[in-house]
């Protein structure tokens, strides 16, 4: 659907960069359901080092742009606010405030993303923005399962 929205831009670039923009762009898509997953969830948990490396490789917003020559100043603002908001929610990690705060972190990111990014942004890239900040900040910086939450209760039984 993205890439139908976004045919006008994918066919102005060359054909190459226009398939790496959409490999890009289903990533963060189907980041935004694996993320929500147990197993993802549970193997991060046992991973801290692996989570913080997650979050900083996450730049698919940049590289999109740039393959597919648009303005990408406005994607550098919404990739560095979705890794500094997963940084926070990261870090409340184990304890109850880190769901609010990946929530409210989330609102503030898909509302500024649509109040802002259209006026400067195709509306493909609008619709992916706010997907990544969904896949980086909420998907994958809060913990949503229980065992993920405390592994050790995995290892009891409990």
């Amino acid at each position: 659907m993205i890439a139908i929205a976004g045919a006008d831009v994918l066919a102005a670039a060359p054909l190459w960069r226009a398939l790496l923009a959409v490999l890009l762009i289903v990533d963060i898509a189907a980041g935004c359901v694996a993320n929500f997953t147990s197993g993802t969830d549970t193997y991060y948990a046992e991973r801290p080092t692996s989570r913080w490396v997650f979050i900083l490789v996450h730049w698919h917003l940049v590289a999109t742009g740039l393959l597919l020559d648009v303005a990408v100043v406005p994607l550098i603002v919404v990739t560095v606010f979705a890794l500094l908001s997963a940084t926070v929610v990261n870090l409340l990690h184990g304890r109850q405030l880190q769901v609010a705060a990946g929530g409210l972190l989330l609102t503030v990111g898909v509302v500024g993303v649509t109040l802002w990014l259209p006026s400067i942004a195709p509306p493909f890239l609008v619709a992916t923005a706010a997907m990544f900040i969904v896949k980086v900040v909420l998907a994958f910086a809060v913990t949503h399962h229980r065992l993920a939450r405390d592994p050790a209760s995995q290892a009891s039984g409990e």
